[in-house]
């Protein structure tokens, strides 16, 4: 009697360069688990995936020439059961020559859980009305036409832009409107700018880096922290000389 043998997805893990929003087509990557290298399976570029390895919890370090390590704990109850997967945010290394050079803000914070930040210079766009039922946000830009919202994590701007509200797009729903994981909490929404999140990493202990690449121009960017229990937000230019995160 012939064998079966059956195929399960443990694992989709997409890498993007968390400064620009691509995918990494770096093709120069060590993945390990609990520290002992594996060999996922590429697919479309900047994706690999885990085949018949198991659904244990585990440490995932990844190492992509040109960009700094990335190391995240796997939990499989905070995953999709039926296709588990992970978008790992890379930051570009001070030494990576391809494109423009890159800023960064560092320090240590106790208690630290997470840091992203949102550009306040550039708005990918501005919202427009949020349908409650459907759960679709229509948006629009200066120039009108479509609007392009491929990335999957946004930040909405209050109206001051001393804090933001973080969406995160399911799908596209029309060419000026997509459809969002969850509803928005903001009522009045009009006319807010909406930018695309970068990711920074936190240790541990507290030690904490976010990079953006130098533009030159619009280097103004609100960081949004969890510290402990407590969400807060800092202005920054991202010049050097930064205020450490209190």
């Amino acid at each position: 009697m012939a064998s079966v043998i059956s195929a399960k997805l443990d694992l989709l893990v997409r890498l993007i360069d968390t400064t620009t929003g691509a995918q990494v087509t770096e093709r120069n990557i060590i993945f390990k688990r609990d520290g002992i290298p594996v060999k996922p399976d590429p697919k479309d570029p900047g994706t690999y995936v885990f085949i018949n390895t198991g659904r244990e919890d585990f440490l995932m370090q990844i190492e992509v020439f040109g960009y700094e390590i990335y190391e995240k704990r796997v939990r499989y109850e905070e995953l999709d059961d039926r296709i588990p997967e992970c978008d790992v945010f890379l930051m570009p290394s001070e030494s990576m020559s391809r494109g423009e050079k890159v800023l960064s803000f560092s320090g240590t914070l106790p208690f630290l859980k997470s840091i992203e930040a949102v550009c306040l210079d550039r708005p990918v766009c501005y919202a427009k009305e949020f349908n409650k039922k459907t759960n679709e946000l229509t948006v629009f830009t200066n120039g009108g036409g479509s609007v392009n919202l491929d990335d999957k994590y946004y930040g909405m701007l209050n109206a001051d832009k001393t804090s933001y509200e973080k969406i995160e797009v399911e799908a596209s729903a029309s060419l000026q409107s997509v459809r969002l994981r969850e509803p928005v909490r903001e009522e009045q929404i009009s006319n807010l700018a909406i930018a695309r999140v970068i990711f920074g990493q936190v240790s541990e202990n507290g030690d904490y880096l976010i990079r953006v690449r130098d533009s030159g121009t619009g280097l103004k960017y609100l960081i949004r922290y969890e510290a402990g229990s407590e969400i807060r937000f800092k202005e920054t230019c991202f010049t050097g000389q930064e205020d450490k995160l209190v």
